[in-house]
């Protein structure tokens, strides 16, 4: 399997490091993008600029979380060519700087004015480390993770060492014709599928697909989901990532954001019973996002209490990715996380990187604990051996913890 000796960065010679000499990159830190409001409109309207860092993401984790937020602005020749809004998290006494809300993304690329690499060259390490601790940033380490090998393989972080991140993230390429994409996922197996789910929703009642066009529905999903997922991480032995009141105000904060066109940041979909015993009962939900016609699905859950046999998740799909189709949109990415269903999805998958820069001795001790450790997160998601191990003794772990929870 591949380490982080295998795609370590480019080495850029004697000759381009003096054409890019350290004093030529600066860096600059605001408290908020309020403070450089023209240049991170204009960086995040380029399509390449991932959803997670747009304003309404980073404002809404900010706001709701609590998290520190360091806008760090890179300039050269005293020319403003990226953002990187950086949040400072306390790790075992180690100060690490990671993209705004990482923890709950599944793409990061910092905002890049593409048109200006050309003219900067490689940036190495030292180059950013330099700029980055001149301007005052308190970490040992910045972490920039969850990238697409394009996005690391451009300033600023093509200079960077590097390693693969534990996940990867999965992607199925959509047309206007529904047809065309469920031809690269077996259509017609696709197709049995739904129909067969439609017809026990009919014995029952019938459904909906609702959607949450005003707050009030939107909010109206998210509980659904909220009530949903604990339920489904505790039958899998995995924590509740839900359970923080900052996460839910964030993610409650994303649903009711509009954009000038009145879409919302975050998109709400479900799966609603139209009759019978449970009448108006949400068994599916899923939280979509959408950027320049790449959709990407930030999360999912179903009430397996109502309706078990009737694949409420794979329906969902089945709807949005048609509509998404539909809208015209180019991409419906799965996001990170290598799962059964997100590979019966999607005929692409993306390996992404994890760069990262020590700022100090600490960091520079750190580092290869911090990436080794995410090596070993890697070795035992890509081992079914060593996977179901792992799940056993995390589903001991949370079982254990759970009681205390409780009783708090």
């Amino acid at each position: 399997m591949a380490n982080a000796q295998d795609i370590t960065a480019p080495l850029a010679s004697a000759a381009q490091h003096a054409a890019a000499d350290v004093d030529r990159l600066s860096a600059r830190i605001a408290p908020a993008p309020e403070a450089i409001p023209e240049l991170w409109s204009a960086l995040e309207a380029d399509p390449k600029t991932s959803f997670h860092q747009s304003r309404a993401w980073v404002e809404a984790w900010t706001k709701t979380t609590g998290a520190s937020l360091n806008v760090v602005s890179l300039e050269h020749d005293g020319v403003p060519f990226a953002i990187l809004p950086l949040e400072i998290e306390q790790r075992g006494g180690l100060s690490i700087a990671r993209f705004a809300g990482t923890a709950h993304s599944n793409e990061n690329t910092g905002l890049i004015d593409t048109k200006q690499l050309t003219k900067i060259g490689q940036v190495s390490a030292k180059q950013l480390a330099t700029a980055l601790t001149k301007a005052g940033l308190s970490a040992d380490l910045v972490l920039f993770d969850k990238m697409t090998p394009e996005t690391a393989g451009q300033p600023p972080f093509s200079g960077l060492p590097r390693v693969f991140h534990q996940n990867p993230s999965f992607q199925l390429p959509l047309f206007t014709d529904f047809s065309e994409v469920l031809a690269q996922i077996n259509g017609k197996r696709r197709r049995k599928k739904f129909r067969v789910s439609e017809r026990r929703l009919e014995a029952m009642g019938g459904y909906r697909h609702i959607t949450g066009d005003s707050d009030a529905e939107a909010l109206r999903l998210l509980d659904a989901f909220l009530e949903q997922k604990p339920a489904r991480l505790t039958a899998q032995g995995l924590p509740n990532v839900f359970a923080d009141p900052g996460i839910r105000a964030f993610l409650r904060s994303l649903a009711t954001t509009r954009n000038v066109d009145g879409q919302p940041a975050l998109e709400l979909h479900g799966i609603e019973l139209a009759g019978g015993d449970h009448a108006g009962r949400i068994i599916s939900v899923a939280g979509l996002t959408v950027k320049d016609r790449h959709v990407t699905c930030q999360f999912g859950s179903i009430d397996e209490t109502v309706a078990a046999d009737v694949s409420a998740g794979e329906l969902l799909f089945y709807l949005m990715i048609e509509r998404a189709s539909a809208s015209g949109h180019k991409v419906f990415d799965f996001g990170v996380g290598d799962q059964l269903y997100k590979r019966s999805w999607c005929p692409q998958r993306t390996e992404l990187v994890d760069c990262y820069v020590p700022l100090n001795l600490k960091g520079r001790l750190a580092a290869p604990l911090i990436t080794g450790m995410i090596r070993l997160k890697r070795t035992i998601k890509t081992s079914p051996a060593l996977h179901r191990i792992a799940a056993r003794l995390r589903g001991l772990t949370v079982e254990k913890a759970r009681p205390a929870a409780e009783t708090d």
